[in-house]
């Protein structure tokens, strides 16, 4: 059994156009919820709009609870329904669902198509409360304190969750705990059970790379260097060869590559090569120099900044064909097919569907906007 409290310090922020959304916890703990890479996510939003409308999410399941506010959900064209503080309701992520009155805030519950879930509300009083779980396999149960405080009993050892705080406990299958709650006010319940085959599961240490391993994080870090742009196939090959990244690493690579990084340091480095044939050099020398420098940049300074930049040590991060399971599988098979020109490509046409062209110049004009 493992369990752990989380704070207000331990929330992730972030804004939207009608409030704040605070992640408060998500599993894999370092899944990232825009990569869609996550099995479970537990969140608490607030809006001042009359009228908004959700994220689609078609690969998850919701639960979503109104802790403060009056609001009917409209799911599509399928149903509606109406919700005070304190009701909840489960619906498809896949669903178009807008939300009609203010929802002051709220408690959600997001998991993976597959997984089994719920949600329930527990008002705590001084006797203390036996919790069952519903599932079988991995369980994932969330304990938050919507109001009041909750003392939270588990397999004898007791904690204090006060108001907003959130503790999560995780059980492997077969793993048997008694979990009892009391306290004062009221707290919401989650529970989420999932198959291990499900979870990415990078077993990363926490402690740097140094000795024999730092020199191999640097070969993979100019073997990376090298393939890492989108004129190369040499990471494509890597891929196809059965190679899994971490989704820490993968977003480091795509930023690399986005932001031309190492192709703005070598740019920079050959500007300041040729300023020395206005200081007199030859260019005989001024050339030789060049060379030089392109060659440690190859070779040195761009493994370099790989190394810095990305997540170490890069051999935890990386995982090979015969070591995947179902769901890693899966998410491998998504990088293989990843295009970054066809995404932008995508991404434009997404964003000027609908746009009209009056003319020619019209036309380039919108396109290059």
């Amino acid at each position: 059994m493992k369990k752990r409290i989380y704070k207000e310090e331990n929330y992730k922020t972030s804004k939207w156009s009608g409030g704040n959304t605070r992640e408060l916890a998500i599993y894999p703990v370092n899944a990232e919820y825009l990569d869609r890479d996550f099995l479970w996510r537990l969140s608490s939003a607030d809006s001042d709009l009359e009228e908004s409308s959700f994220t689609k999410l078609p690969d998850y399941d919701r639960i979503l609870m109104v802790l403060e506010g009056s609001v009917v959900l409209a799911h599509g064209d399928e149903r509606t329904a109406s919700l005070d503080a304190f009701a909840y309701d489960e619906f498809d992520g896949a669903v178009k669902t807008k939300c009609f009155g203010k929802l002051i805030k709220d408690y959600n519950l997001i998991y993976r198509k597959g997984c089994k879930g719920r949600m329930e509300l527990i008002e705590l009083e001084d006797a203390a409360k036996h919790i069952e779980s519903r599932f079988e396999g991995c369980r994932s149960f969330g304990l938050f304190s919507a109001e009041g405080y909750t003392v939270v009993s588990a397999n004898g050892h007791t904690d204090m969750v006060k108001e907003d705080q959130l503790m999560v406990i995780e059980l492997e299958p077969g793993e048997l705990a008694e979990i009892s709650v009391m306290g004062s006010g009221k707290c919401v319940l989650t529970e989420v059970a999932f198959e291990r085959e499900e979870v990415m599961d990078f077993s990363v240490p926490e402690e740097r790379a140094d000795g024999e391993k730092g020199a191999s994080d640097f070969a993979l870090a100019l073997k990376l260097s090298l393939g890492n742009n989108r004129w190369s196939a040499t990471m494509r090959r890597m891929k196809k060869s059965g190679v899994l990244y971490s989704p820490a690493m993968e977003k480091k690579l795509r930023m690399l590559d986005r932001f031309f990084v190492t192709g703005i340091v070598w740019a920079v480095g050959v500007i300041l090569c040729l300023l020395l044939v206005p200081a007199g050099v030859s260019p005989e020398a001024v050339l030789g120099i060049l060379v030089a420098f392109s060659i440690v940049d190859v070779f040195l300074i761009s493994p370099l900044i790989y190394l810095a930049v990305l997540p170490r040590p890069i051999s935890a991060h990386i995982k090979n064909a015969h070591e995947l399971n179902a769901y890693e599988q899966k998410i491998f098979e998504e990088q293989l097919n990843y295009d970054p020109r066809k995404e932008s490509l995508m991404r434009k046409y997404r964003d000027r569907k609908g746009e009209k062209y009056d003319g020619i110049g019209d036309f380039w004009k919108k396109m290059n906007k």
